[in-house]
């Protein structure tokens, strides 16, 4: 098993302190609104990974996962950021006994993660 394997099940899917001091700059409702615009962009950009994925086209992956990389960092996805940052090094390296696994692992993060955005923002 991969280190990445045992490695992002402990990564939180939002990482509450990230979310709180958010919160304290942006204020609540700015910080719902900035939610709900993460989770349609993580849509979209996922969709697009997807489609590049059944492509076979590996640079065009490195690219999106670059992107969302970023994003995820940003509002404290951190399990999302963390399988983005190492699909990005397999896609570039044409690693593609770990890029499906990868994949795999991204989709069902990105699915569990957009239901902590959603869960957090009618918490709320």
């Amino acid at each position: 098993m991969a280190d990445w394997q045992t490695l992002y099940p402990r990564l939180p899917l939002l990482e509450p302190a990230r979310l709180q001091l958010l919160a304290q700059d942006l204020g609540d409702d700015a910080l719902s609104r900035l939610l709900v615009l993460f989770a349609e962009d993580g849509i979209q950009q996922g969709e697009a990974l997807e489609q590049a994925f059944g492509n076979d086209d590996h640079e065009l992956m490195a690219r999106w996962c670059h992107s969302l990389k970023s994003a995820c960092g940003s509002y404290g996805a951190l399990r999302c950021q963390f399988l983005a940052e190492k699909l990005e090094t397999a896609c570039r390296q044409q690693d593609n006994g770990d890029i499906a696994l990868l994949m795999a692992a991204w989709q069902l993060t990105l699915a569990d993660t957009l239901k902590a955005v959603n869960s957090r923002r009618e918490s709320r």
